[in-house]
């Protein structure tokens, strides 16, 4: 059983990265997928991060991270920020960037852990909502620096 301490400390715990970023090509043309894997600094935690973003409408982005329990089968998705990708009456949120965070009660009760989700104006895009990523699973600066450049003056990563 999870609880909430468990879920803060896997998200907040310093990180640092294990694999670097990799372009992934899942045979789908139409999006852009990395891939890394990251570990906290004490060694207890495993994760893995990834960056989607479709290339037709590049407002359609997610950026996450994933624990891997050490002895449970499968991953737990424990954050994913978006940007809009067309809000509908079910699902108004759509919209507008968002953050799906995990929760405990969801993880416990086998629902799809990162359910709760709350509107944000911390980021508007791809490239500014890496950096709130980066930031929010505090990765170290070393290997922010080394792998996730600050964007350049037009506001573009070398993704």
């Amino acid at each position: 059983m999870y609880t909430e301490e468990q879920i803060k400390e896997l998200v907040q715990c310093p990180k640092t990265i294990v694999d670097p970023p990799k372009k992934i090509n899942e045979g789908r043309e139409s999006f852009f997928k990395k891939a890394f894997t990251l570990s906290s600094i004490d060694g207890n935690y495993h994760f893995n991060g990834f960056i989607t973003q479709n290339l037709t409408f590049p407002e359609n982005f997610s950026i996450g991270l994933s624990y891997n329990p050490k002895d449970e089968k499968g991953s737990i998705v424990l954050l994913r920020c978006n940007g809009p990708h067309g809000g509908i009456k079910n699902i108004p949120h759509h919209a507008s960037c968002h953050i799906h965070s995990a929760t405990a009660e969801r993880i416990n009760n086998g629902l799809k852990p990162e359910g709760e989700i709350e509107l944000t104006e911390d980021y508007a895009t791809i490239e500014t909502a890496i950096h709130f990523f980066l930031k929010k699973i505090n990765l170290i600066t070393k290997d922010i620096k080394k792998n996730f450049p600050t964007p350049t003056i037009d506001n573009r990563l070398d993704l």
